[in-house]
């Protein structure tokens, strides 16, 4: 009886712990883009805030961009029952571009009015006309909940260190377009869509073979 009961809860817990692994470890301010790439243009990023507090909505996000490696044309997606302001700055060194010197930038863009419920998460989307060719680009994030508590993301993790408690949202730039970014969205959400339907079919049948086998034990 003792091995059945070890061999029962191998087959519960296993599932268990494969459709767990499927699950994102933690929900941190990320930014990502279907169609930035290094020196790239027209370009949107979105950056997604989860709010994480169970008690507090989130009210509250500031953005500050890169300007040591500057966005330029920068434009923001209206989002209904929020507001937003964006503030420039004048550059140490003016960008060159076929239009001419650009001398200005934002440097920041800050979303309120509205609010994250518990349990939930925003998309808070810009347009970049001309990206920078460099890798990646970092960027600080200040999440303002309803309680008054600002969470800081804006830590930066050494060149193979572990991530940081508070990481700043980082977009990597590839130097082109993977031939699948095509699909956009839909096939980004198609292959996670598999992949999760994948574990959970792997975990089911881990399932029925488990108590098959304590069906020819108990048999036998």
């Amino acid at each position: 009886m003792l091995r059945l009961r070890r061999l029962a809860t191998v087959v519960v817990v296993a599932p268990i712990v494969v459709l767990a692994a499927a699950l994102p470890a933690s929900a941190h301010v990320t930014v990502h883009s279907y169609d930035a790439v290094r020196g790239g243009s027209d370009a949107v990023l979105s950056f997604r805030t989860p709010n994480e507090m169970d008690n507090a909505t989130t009210v509250k996000l500031q953005v500050f961009l890169p300007t040591d490696t500057p966005l330029l044309g920068v434009l923001v997606q209206p989002l209904d029952g929020w507001q937003f302001a964006v503030k420039n700055i004048t550059l140490n060194k003016p960008v060159q571009t076929d239009d001419g010197p650009i001398t200005q930038a934002v440097s920041e863009v800050t979303w309120t009015g509205g609010h994250i419920p518990v349990g939930g998460y925003q998309d808070f989307d810009i347009d970049v006309s001309d990206l920078p060719k460099v890798p990646s680009l970092t960027f600080k994030a200040l999440q303002t909940y309803s309680n008054g508590k600002v969470v800081r993301w804006i830590e930066t993790a050494p060149k193979g260190g572990p991530e940081p408690d508070f990481p700043a949202p980082t977009l990597h730039l590839p130097r082109h377009l993977a031939s699948t970014a095509a699909g956009g969205h839909s096939s980004k959400n198609l292959n996670r869509g598999l992949a999760i339907a994948g574990l959970a079919l792997g975990a089911l049948s881990l399932v029925v073979a488990g108590f098959a086998l304590l069906r020819r034990w108990e048999a036998g």
